[in-house]
């Protein structure tokens, strides 16, 4: 079962009122917290937006790292591991390995700009 609106179509029926009704008609002194405020529900319906094909992608990534499966856990516990592994040097001395770590980290770091400053990736292509 659908429900409409969900949460996404909340936010984002949120953020166009915002932008359409009070900001043009706001005071000087109202227009940091409202920007900031519609900055904040940006980020969260790019992020709800995209999550499920992300966490795909992070799994994917995963997955690619640690192609034995020796990782468990849902993602947050195998971003845990990671982290973990590559505090402990786990990915250096193996050239190929650590190419792949790069490329599922600078993935993941270009997702989040996404999500939090799109523009920003515009800046860096």
């Amino acid at each position: 079962m659908t429900d409409h609106p969900n949460a996404l179509e909340l936010i984002q029926a949120a953020n166009d009122e915002l932008a359409r009704v009070l900001l043009p008609s706001a005071r000087p002194d109202q227009l940091y917290t409202l920007r900031m405020i519609a900055n904040a529900l940006g980020i969260a319906a790019r992020e709800l937006a995209t999550h499920d094909s992300d966490a795909t992608t992070e799994t994917r990534g995963l997955n690619l790292l640690y192609p034995d499966h020796a990782m468990s856990g849902d993602l947050v516990e195998r971003n845990r591991q990671l982290a973990q592994d590559i505090r402990t040097g786990a990915f250096e001395g193996d050239i190929a390995r650590h190419a792949q770590l790069r490329q599922h980290l600078v993935s993941a770091a270009r997702r989040k700009l996404a999500a939090a400053y799109p523009k920003g990736l515009k800046d860096a292509q």
